[in-house]
């Protein structure tokens, strides 16, 4: 992988750890988006293969589907799944809506599913 690429996908483990933490602790809020965080980071590593970047969040989703999504080379109801995660973040931050426990743990597992496909995709002695 590129240099930023995997300094991109560390950054994505490191949220997903934080996420689970968050979880685990009893934080739903801090949970939901940290596993946003940990999908948007894996899909700009996803994009930074490419050589390709986006500079807002939505820029790199819409890109991520472009790149991957519509080329058939990664799953299409995982990546809608990892994108919807951002309005529960935007809910949790800025509506000051409590996010309940069950979304989170989705948020959550979306995420872990999220990032090791991405790893999958480049680092193929991965497993599924």
């Amino acid at each position: 992988m590129r240099p930023r690429s995997e300094e991109l996908l560390g950054g994505a483990t490191k949220w997903l750890s934080s996420a689970r933490a968050a979880l685990s602790s009893g934080f739903p809020e801090s949970a939901t988006a940290d596993a946003y965080y940990a999908a948007l980071y894996a899909a700009r590593a996803a994009l930074s293969e490419e050589d390709r970047y986006a500079k807002t969040h939505g820029g790199v989703w819409d890109l991520f589907y472009l790149v991957f999504v519509e080329s058939g080379r990664f799953d299409e109801a995982l990546a809608t799944d990892a994108r919807r995660t951002e309005r529960l973040r935007l809910d949790a931050h800025y509506e000051a809506l409590p996010i309940p426990t069950d979304e989170a743990r989705h948020a959550v597992d979306t995420a872990e599913r999220f990032v090791a496909a991405v790893e999958r995709l480049f680092l193929p002695e991965v497993p599924e």
